[in-house]
């Protein structure tokens, strides 16, 4: 009888350890997959890439969406839950998002859009070091005949060129909308002909002379890659992008090691570091966007578990 007793208190017990071992397992998949999306572009699609890497080091789930177009499809798909996070720019955030007037205070930016973006329950957090703000080059030898420096000496030959530029910079007032009223009294930015190209096209019209000045972002590996002349912006009418990771509050409470590790990342992001990034997979080496974030990633031991 006494046997019976210990085999029915033994079966218990590992009845018991089971279901605890089931329910852990159980509880361990419910935890959601972090979807990480980005841009269309090379730049946001290479931090979109690290933020991956950095979170698969960490155990957790991931799945990619990289390169999904700009900034409105983006947004509206991590608002929806088809993303849980992607890299989002400072100065994106405040005047296309939030439709605030361009501000370069850096900080007050970064407090300002902190607190729009936690009242639809997403969270922003720490900026990179690098600024990947827009800017316009041309091609030295036209710069230096037109004597074209600065943005003011654009706008000042603006009727006798032609513009190439990325999807969305024509509409936006932290683009050629708000230089048009900037410098209206020198002709406001009103060009002989102008078009829109693809993001991650930007360059082909200005090395193929089919336009003369194109819209750039000022960590372009190609601007010294092709050894093209940067303006000037005199008048420092573009504000800061900063990228930092944005990304739903559901998902950092599901995940809060996430933050530490991310922001661990953010002040490693230099112009320099960026630019040489930048290049290395859109220049002639065309290296893999996966290859360059790991090598820098574990350059800086950022993947601890690898």
């Amino acid at each position: 009888m006494k046997f019976k007793k210990l085999i029915l208190i033994f079966i218990t017990v590992m009845t018991i350890s089971v279901l605890s071992a089931c329910s852990s397992k159980s509880g361990d998949s419910d935890q959601p997959t972090v979807i990480v999306g980005s841009k269309d572009n090379t730049e946001n699609q290479l931090m979109g890439e690290m933020y991956v890497q950095i979170l698969e080091d960490e155990g957790i789930k991931v799945e990619r969406k990289l390169f999904l177009g700009g900034t409105n499809p983006t947004y509206e798909a991590l608002k929806k839950g088809d993303l849980s996070i992607y890299p989002e720019y400072t100065g994106t955030a405040l005047t296309v998002m939030f439709q605030q007037p361009v501000e370069r205070d850096q900080e007050k930016v970064l407090n300002y859009v902190r607190e729009e973006f936690k009242k639809i329950g997403l969270e922003y957090l720490e900026p990179a070091a690098h600024n990947s703000t827009y800017g316009f080059a041309m091609k030295k030898d036209l710069a230096s005949q037109l004597g074209i420096e600065t943005f003011s000496d654009l706008a000042d030959n603006a009727n006798s060129l032609i513009l190439s530029f990325p999807q969305e910079f024509d509409l936006r007032e932290d683009g050629l909308l708000g230089l048009q009223k900037l410098y209206a009294d020198q002709g406001g930015f009103t060009f002989k002909k102008q078009f829109q190209i693809d993001y991650n096209l930007r360059y082909q019209p200005l090395l193929e002379d089919e336009s003369d000045v194109t819209v750039v972002i000022g960590t372009d590996g190609q601007i010294s890659g092709y050894d093209l002349k940067l303006l000037a912006d005199e008048q420092d009418f573009f504000p800061a992008y900063n990228v930092a990771p944005l990304i739903r509050e559901d998902i950092l409470k599901a995940y809060p090691s996430i933050q530490q590790r991310l922001d661990e990342l953010a002040p490693l992001l230099t112009d320099e570091a960026v630019q040489k990034m930048n290049w290395q997979i859109d220049g002639d080496a065309k290296e893999e966007v996966e290859d360059v974030a790991t090598a820098f990633l574990k350059e800086h031991n950022l993947l601890k578990n690898n």
